[in-house]
């Protein structure tokens, strides 16, 4: 059974970060190491784990480059019996972790970078809600496939972070977008996705969400319209 704190469902899963030090006896993490020449600081860690205490959710980065994320694998001071996560660096296909028994298992996984073609998207976006400023386009990447992935029936998660991008004097802007439909989990899990669109300052601060033509995110696909007018919506 899902435990309260690690879920809200609402438009955004607010995740506890887990990555613990050198310290932790290995029995108690699971090391992903990250193969060259992908920075460890680029990748980013979806997971589940379940135990004694049910059943946890949380997200991992790491701030250095040694190489590695270290995962802790143990909640409310009891050891975490399996391990299931989605890893993503941008850029790269997802690479899925699943072992259902850790004390069998070697607690390590390697994240090794394979690379995705590009396809174009364009966007405007009113010149009016830049204010004479200079700002980006963040473009984040919502897992609407991650509950199945993880068998838990429903869930909102925490998007990851694809790119930002300047935005022109005129609105204008330009991404080339992963090629999400050549990732092998594409025909059978990962098509199911959407991007979210928001207004960055320099200090990547939102300062306005924006909306696609066809609703608030724009679903994932091999190609997208010439231009794209989004809208502002709330701040």
């Amino acid at each position: 059974m899902l435990r309260r704190p690690c879920f809200l469902f609402a438009s955004v899963l607010i995740l506890a970060s887990c990555v613990v030090g050198q310290g932790t006896p290995t029995d108690k993490q699971f090391t992903i190491l990250v193969a060259g020449p992908t920075s460890a600081k680029d990748v980013q860690i979806r997971y589940f784990i379940n135990g004694e205490f049910g059943t946890f959710f949380g997200s991992s980065t790491t701030s250095n480059d040694s190489g590695k994320l270290v995962i802790k694998t143990q909640h409310e001071s009891k050891p975490a019996t399996s391990f299931k996560a989605i890893a993503y660096a941008p850029g790269c296909q997802f690479v899925t972790i699943s072992v259902e028994d850790l004390a069998a298992s070697d607690r390590q996984a390697t994240f090794n970078c394979q690379a995705l073609p590009t396809t174009l998207l364009q966007g405007r976006v009113p010149t009016s809600a830049l204010g004479g400023k200079d700002l980006q386009v963040e473009v984040l990447y919502v897992p609407d496939w991650a509950p199945k992935y993880f068998a838990i029936g429903s869930g909102a998660f925490s998007p990851f972070s694809l790119t930002k991008v300047t935005v022109a004097t005129d609105g204008s802007f330009a991404v080339d977008m992963p090629d999400f439909s050549t990732d092998p989990t594409w025909s059978s899990l990962s098509n199911q996705a959407t991007l979210r669109f928001s207004l960055v300052d320099k200090t990547g601060t939102p300062v306005h969400q924006l909306a696609a033509p066809q609703g608030n995110n724009l679903k994932v696909a091999n190609s997208y319209p010439v231009e794209l007018q989004f809208t502002v919506g709330a701040e």
